[in-house]
């Protein structure tokens, strides 16, 4: 199954940049490609669902739900980065 959702607003992303250290959610990159196996899909899912309601928002959803579904089939979890670091004009 290969699916894949944008999120245009970056809600997910900011959650994974404020996440705390150790987070595996911090551990997904904006601009590299990010990849969970069945194991840490376990601790995703788990962070996920202690987020507070009003953050999980619809991408949140089907990204646990994909988890969820990855886990199931002894799958992964693969997220496409930007692969590019913003330049800073001078």
């Amino acid at each position: 199954m290969a699916k894949t959702h944008e999120d245009r607003k970056e809600t997910f992303l900011s959650l994974c940049e404020a996440a705390p250290e150790g987070s595996i959610l911090r551990a997904v990159n904006r601009y590299g490609d990010t990849m969970f196996n069945e194991i840490q899909l376990i601790q995703f899912v788990s962070e996920l669902n202690q987020l507070p309601v009003d953050k999980r928002n619809s991408t949140v959803r089907k990204l646990a739900a994909a988890a969820e579904f990855a886990i199931a089939s002894h799958g992964y979890l693969y997220f496409v980065g930007a692969n590019f670091e913003p330049r800073q004009e001078p």
